[in-house]
């Protein structure tokens, strides 16, 4: 069929033909995630243990999948205490040892503290892609909430995501029931609590 070196020059471009072909046909499949979508893609783990002298929450969560429109501005997690009697914000409590740290693999890439505001704890940190390496989508939080007789059923995490380029978010409301950004008006986001 084949006579001398036909074969060597012919079988590898077929191979690469069929590669091609076979990438792009799974990447047709590969269903992309818009960032409206993000929290159906999204693991958070959040582990509230007593100590003496209150509760230590530490809290890690990573997305699973890349949004298609890619990751700008920045994010927020903000940590809430509430009286069950009067469903308000604790205002006895404080927050020490609070620490953020952002991950690529298993090195740590960006670190920030809490600021404290009136009803809680709020960390920013960013959300971007530089130089291949992604940040926001992989991280960790810890703090702890001192204070007395705190059921941790009252401890909530909070997770503001946001998508473009936006002005910083007035630290008020650790809930972020109504976030606030510094001069800008509908900036896209959604918040998840746990």
């Amino acid at each position: 069929m084949f006579r001398g070196n036909k074969p060597v020059l012919i079988l590898p471009g077929i191979l690469m033909v069929v590669m091609i072909l076979g990438g792009y046909h799974f990447l047709q499949q590969e269903e992309m995630i818009t960032n409206e979508r993000l929290p159906e893609v999204m693991e958070m783990e959040v582990d509230k243990t007593p100590t003496d002298d209150g509760v230590r929450v530490e809290a890690n969560w990573d997305w699973t999948t890349m949004p298609e429109e890619g990751m700008y501005g920045e994010d927020y997690i903000g940590i809430t205490v509430t009286d069950p009697a009067t469903g308000e914000p604790r205002h006895d409590l404080s927050f020490a040892e609070g620490q953020l740290e952002l991950r690529y693999g298993d090195q740590v890439i960006e670190e920030s503290a809490g600021v404290t505001v009136d009803n809680g704890i709020i960390f920013a940190f960013s959300n971007k892609v530089e130089e291949n390496m992604t940040y926001g989508n992989l991280g960790s939080v810890s703090v702890e909430v001192v204070g007395a007789e705190i059921e941790l059923e009252q401890i909530e995490l909070h997770f503001l995501h946001t998508w473009v380029e936006h002005s910083p978010l007035v630290k008020e409301d650790a809930a972020f029931t109504e976030p606030v950004f510094d001069g800008a008006a509908n900036v896209p986001h959604w918040v998840m609590s746990y």
